[in-house]
């Protein structure tokens, strides 16, 4: 396994560089995962771009890594963050005027063109034959002093060269984000149209629907803001198309609304957070899972509502289209809480993978009649037993209706009995989604006869995993993917084996946690917080998971 660091100025073109050995690397069949490190502004800040490289023939992409191979570093800055995380002191690479380097270990690269110089030294000193990474250049800048510049940079990494150099594996690999990968199964689910507004980590996603789905019939709209965006989006819904609409923390706050009206009126809608840091503008290039509180409540008055939140990148694929069933057959908003790790976390993996996950779940439309027409009165909110009211869209023969926000009658005629409809219609309302027909709240990974049990999910799933790995038999993980409604029994019984639980979360007030309690059977319960914006590395969690134990053990002892 290798790790890969390059740092230098925001605007500097660091990702650019990164994303051509990215795409180099997947061509050649390696496993690998990026983590991005970017500044709120534009110039000025710092940029990091790390890859972690897997073995030959892994299937999987690693966790982010603490170890670092080899750095190439713009300024002193860069040497003080990076040379306490390389395993080898003196695999570190910077222009001649920054300090704390090797001796011939530096070169004179141009403030705009030490991207390309730092990627040719990277390049070298994995093995990557020059020819494939002049192609990727020049293809993305123009020839001349790139050129230049990316020769003088692979020859010094030669001069460290690997004893495992990269070789081409023949595995058709593909490289994407999490947001990437809810654009890919929202497609697979019958998504055509989509409706946003940019704000970070979510404008991946109307990037790529403005690419993608204009192609297949449809099409990708920036409207206004995201008070129109998830008006827009129940217009598209109500009408009988599938879609969903995607936001972070301060279009959230201007969503509300529309959450509400989706529920008095049970349009289905899913509803995309990728949480950052808050509150306000707060950090809108670091991530956090602070908004789960505010998710599991926002909107006045009281409705019905499903709280899921995906574990993976792979797992987005699958989220995304489960949320899109569940959405039509509760006929209630659904929503989904990523956070900004995993909306922009890249993974290359084989595309086989991902095309089994994308295959992986099949379009249920729910109550919902699309053609044919109906016979007699039609009561758009009557519920027959215990199932959802029948849905139609425009068009249908016999099935008009007022989609009132106005508390309705079962007809949606408004000004109705409010003494009865709010004790049959409301609470018909309130309580659809009490429990739910819903087969992976929860991922179990280790052991479960293990007296710990280890709970988080989003960004912290890829480090629960390995933990778990690297100490198997020893602990049980649970990825949680449920948080509305809370499935209490299938908890108690995942946890009836654990002493203790560790719910490991990026806020500061254990929101993950407080969700959890009345799934929990009288465990002794430990939160593990980070709340400064930054990822964990793998040594970092496996340090913060000991630090919980030896206290615990320390204070037994007193």
């Amino acid at each position: 396994m290798k790790s890969i660091a390059l740092f230098g100025l925001t605007g500097q073109g660091i990702e650019t560089a990164g994303e051509i050995l990215s795409k180099i690397i997947q061509n050649l069949g390696y496993s690998h995962r990026n983590w991005r490190d970017f500044s709120t502004i534009i110039r000025g800040g710092n940029t990091s771009f790390e890859i972690y490289i897997a073995d030959k023939f892994e299937t999987e992409s690693p966790p982010r890594l603490e170890e670092v191979e080899l750095a190439v570093v713009w300024s002193d800055e860069g040497v003080n963050r990076y040379l306490p995380r390389l395993k080898d002191k003196s695999m570190i690479f910077a222009p001649d005027n920054v300090t704390g380097v090797p001796t011939g270990h530096q070169g004179n690269p141009p403030k705009l063109g030490f991207n390309v110089w730092a990627l040719g030294i990277v390049s070298g000193y994995l093995g990557i034959p020059f020819q494939l990474v002049l192609t990727e250049v020049e293809g993305k800048f123009k020839k001349g002093k790139n050129t230049d510049l990316l020769e003088v940079g692979y020859q010094l990494g030669l001069t460290v060269g690997t004893e495992e150099p990269l070789v081409d594996l023949s595995i058709e690999n593909a490289t994407i984000s999490g947001n990437d990968a809810l654009c890919l199964g929202a497609i697979a689910g019958g998504v055509r149209h989509y409706y946003g507004y940019p704000i970070t980590p979510a404008s991946e996603i109307l990037e790529n629907f403005s690419k993608w789905l204009p192609p297949l019939g449809g099409g990708a709209y920036q409207v206004e803001d995201e008070i129109a965006a998830i008006h827009a989006g129940l217009g598209c819904s109500y009408a009988g198309k599938r879609t969903f609409v995607a936001t972070s923390g301060p279009g959230l706050a201007l969503m509300t609304e529309g959450l509400g009206y989706a529920a008095a009126t049970e349009i289905p809608l899913v509803l995309v957070d990728n949480q950052r840091g808050g509150p306000s503008t707060g950090m809108p290039t670091k991530t956090e899972q602070s908004d789960l509180l505010h998710l599991m409540n926002a909107g006045h008055g009281e409705f019905a509502r499903i709280l899921l939140t995906p574990t993976s990148v792979l797992d987005c694929i699958v989220t995304i289209q489960e949320a899109l069933n569940l959405s039509e057959y509760y006929q209630c908003p659904v929503i989904l809480a990523l956070d900004l790790d995993l909306a922009l976390r890249k993974i290359s993996i084989p595309w086989e993978k991902i095309e089994n996950m994308i295959q992986s779940v099949e379009i249920d439309r729910g109550p919902t009649l699309l053609t044919s027409s109906i016979e007699g009165p039609y009561k758009r909110y009557e519920a027959v037993g215990s199932n959802p009211p029948l849905r139609t869209v425009p068009g249908v023969k016999g099935g008009a209706y007022v989609a009132s926000g106005d508390e309705h009658d079962e007809r949606g005629l408004m000004e109705p009995d409010f003494k009865k409809v709010r004790g049959t219609l409301h609470v018909r309302r309130l309580h659809k989604a009490d429990s739910i027909h819903y087969n992976r709240p929860f991922s179990i990974i280790g052991n479960s006869e293990a007296p710990t049990t280890i709970i988080g999910t989003g960004a912290m799933g890829e480090l629960i995993e390995n933990f778990i790995k690297d100490n198997p038999g020893a602990y049980q993980g649970l990825l949680i993917r449920q948080l509305a409604p809370l499935p209490k029994d299938e908890l108690r019984e995942a946890l009836k084996n654990s002493k203790r639980v560790v719910v490991a979360e990026y806020n500061a007030k254990a929101q993950i946690r407080t969700i959890l309690k009345d799934g929990l059977n009288n465990q002794e319960v430990h939160s593990l917080l980070r709340f400064d914006g930054e990822h964990f590395t793998d040594k970092e969690f496996q340090e913060e998971i000991s630090k919980i134990f030896n206290e615990l053990t320390s204070n037994l002892a007193n």
